[in-house]
C-alpha cells in the first residue's frame, strides 16, 4: 500500500520515472527494454531508475508524511 501511494506522487512529479519504476520493477524489463519500450537512451533509463529508486526510499522510510 506505502508503495503504490509513492508511486502516485511519483507520477505527479515525474511521470516518466513513474512509468520505468513499473515497467523495470513490476514489468521485470531490463534497462534496454525499458529504453526501447519508452523511446529513450539507455542512460536516460539508468539514471531516471536510480533517481526513482532513491526517491521511494526515502518517501517511504519519511511515510509521505507531509503530502
Amino acid at each position: 500500500m506505502a508503495l503504490n501511494e509513492a508511486l502516485d506522487r511519483l507520477a505527479k512529479l515525474d511521470s516518466q520515472q513513474s512509468r520505468i519504476v513499473e515497467l523495470r520493477y513490476f514489468g521485470g524489463l531490463t534497462v534496454e527494454d525499458t529504453s526501447e519500450f519508452l523511446g529513450i537512451s539507455p542512460a536516460t533509463v539508468k539514471r531516471s531508475w536510480s533517481s526513482a529508486r532513491l526517491w521511494l526510499q526515502r518517501e517511504m522510510s519519511r511515510g509521505g508524511a507531509d503530502t
